[in-house]
């Protein structure tokens, strides 16, 4: 029999890891309401490997068309390349810098809640604004290098729980003029750097404990269901953005925001 945890827990990593809503938020709230003990270091690299997986396979034209340009600088053709590769180095670098930090020292005083509500209802308002004044005119495949740095800068605001890394890149590309469909691919893409790094902390962290258990039924169940749903989480947004705006996302983390400030206090 599963333990219903397991389940639920990459659920909700599935589900929110790419939405502008705060994954991270989400993990620690469901884990306060229902009292439920750390599932191990193992189950958490079994998630973003759910979650990774996903993404690569929904973004494989867009990433073939990043690889094909990263053999073209290999090859000497400058004229030709758009350096992708690069662009999404300079925008990962600085929240894998942050991140090292946060992750090391700061980890453990970040799980509260009045930062994920007031947090959650902030960075909603603000990404409110950007997309709803700003002009979509460009494609991520247009970003220059000064661009791709700010977007960058914005994804540190991420490690703040509830602001969400999805929702905080989104806010930067909105307002540089992305489209709001390659906004979130954009997005997405940053992802795969950020969930490769985590995943190799936390395989780090798994090498240096003495001993560890691990249920490989369960974290396989973690990782499938992560997978499943991450990937039907993306088509879900991408369809939305094919018809309105992220006014649905917004008032989701609004209100939740709310409600976890009416609950605490």
């Amino acid at each position: 029999m599963f333990d219903l945890q397991y389940i639920v827990l990459g659920f909700a990593q599935g589900f929110t890891e790419f939405l502008p809503i705060s994954s991270s938020a989400h993990l620690i709230l469901i884990s306060e309401i229902f009292h439920w003990k750390d599932q191990g270091l193992f189950n958490d690299i079994s998630v973003h490997v759910g979650t990774l997986g996903a993404v690569i396979i929904y973004l494989y034209k867009e990433l073939r068309k990043i690889l094909y340009d990263f053999f073209l600088i290999n090859n000497l053709k400058f004229k030709q390349t758009q350096y992708y590769v690069l662009k999404i180095l300079i925008a990962t670098l600085p929240a894998l810098i942050v991140g090292f930090i946060v992750f090391k020292y700061f980890i453990s005083d970040l799980r509260n809640l009045t930062v994920i509500a007031y947090a959650s209802i902030f960075f909603g308002i603000i990404l409110y604004f950007v997309d709803r004044f700003s002009v979509s005119k460009y494609h991520w495949q247009n970003l220059s290098f000064i661009n791709a740095f700010i977007i960058g800068i914005s994804q540190v605001l991420a490690f703040i729980p509830g602001a969400s890394r999805a929702g905080v890149t989104i806010t930067g590309a909105r307002l540089l003029g992305l489209r709001r469909d390659s906004a979130a691919i954009f997005s997405m893409i940053l992802s795969i750097p950020i969930i490769l790094a985590s995943i190799f902390l936390l395989l780090l962290d798994l090498y240096n404990l003495k001993s560890f258990e691990v249920n490989i039924s369960q974290t396989t169940v973690s990782t499938l269901v992560a997978f499943i749903t991450a990937l039907l989480s993306i088509h879900f947004m991408m369809k939305i953005l094919q018809k309105t705006n992220f006014t649905i996302f917004i008032v989701y983390r609004i209100l939740l925001g709310i409600i976890l400030l009416i609950v605490i206090n």
